[in-house]
């Protein structure tokens, strides 16, 4: 199996297609065929199930589809991590981080550091802690922000002064909108959603502890944007770390009694072999924040 092969795959797939893959990579439709027959026998396994009228990849199809995706990313970011060692300093950093207020102070960095490199770019990839995790393991993320608790055996990373509040989001007609704080003990019998994120998850169920018999626990949710509706539309209650409000008139957030507050980390892993790029923004940013330290 090869990196052209793949190629070939991945762009069936998208097309839904071997004609139209066909046309896409300017071969013929049987060459394409022959191509992919081959693959299936190098394989071992059927990648498409040609039993269904309509385009249907086999289990053994789609879990290929997904790690061949993953290292045609790989793929694309080592040649952009080469042409990082030129002695102009340009390439691109690919960042990783989840819907926390930290992420201001990620932008306040990159912001610093392209005004002193204004070559080089940036991507920022959104996702829960648990999935940015599992790209930076596969090196398919530079640098993640990282929300404790998590293990950070692998990883060498700076700490953020900054610790994400956890607290209570809500409307502001809700019964609890006035409280200063919200304790576990006030959320009896009150539908209540969690964070899917499974580490966190029993953070918050340790707090909740003698009170968790009487938590009306009504679902979980991974992603905070979709938090909004789902509070909005049931009028229940979620516990979520403090972040902008999309309209306060609508909703309104209350810290724990008593707090809980997480530590975030700026992370990469101890292993990989990091461009000149990447480790110049590390260095960047550990002297932007001894100086915003120092300025306190």
């Amino acid at each position: 199996m090869n990196f052209r092969i793949l190629i070939y795959f991945l762009t069936v797939v998208r097309e839904r297609s071997i004609t139209k893959a066909a046309d896409m990579l300017h071969i013929t439709q049987p060459t394409l065929s022959r191509q992919l027959m081959q693959l299936e026998e190098d394989l071992g396994v059927k990648l498409f199930d040609r039993s269904q009228r309509k385009f249907t990849l086999t289990p053994a199809g789609s879990f290929l589809a997904q790690r061949a995706a993953d290292i045609v990313d790989l793929v694309e970011k080592t040649e952009h991590d080469i042409k990082d060692q030129e002695t102009n300093l340009s390439g691109n950093i690919c960042f990783g981080a989840g819907e926390i207020a930290s992420v201001n102070l990620l932008a306040d960095i990159i912001h610093a550091f392209q005004q002193k490199y204004p070559n080089v770019t940036f991507e920022l990839f959104t996702g829960t802690t648990d999935i940015i995790h599992q790209k930076t393991e596969k090196g398919l993320i530079d640098i993640a922000l990282l929300q404790e608790p998590i293990d950070m055996l692998n990883y060498s990373f700076l700490t953020l002064p900054q610790q994400e509040e956890m607290g209570i989001l809500m409307r502001t007609d809700a019964e609890l909108a006035g409280k200063e704080s919200v304790s576990a003990a006030d959320l009896e019998n009150r539908p209540l959603l969690l964070p899917t994120r499974l580490q966190l998850h029993s953070l918050i169920l340790n707090w909740l502890s003698g009170n968790i018999s009487k938590i009306k626990l009504i679902g979980t949710c991974n992603l905070q944007g979709n938090i909004f509706p789902l509070v909005e539309h049931m009028n229940c209650y979620a516990i979520t770390v403090k972040t902008s409000l999309p309209d306060d008139k609508l909703f309104c957030f209350k810290p724990l009694q008593p707090p809980i507050n997480t530590k975030v980390f700026l992370a990469w892993r101890s292993s990989a072999t990091t461009s000149i790029t990447v480790q110049k923004f590390i260095e960047f940013s550990r002297c932007f924040l001894s100086i915003k330290d120092a300025l306190k």
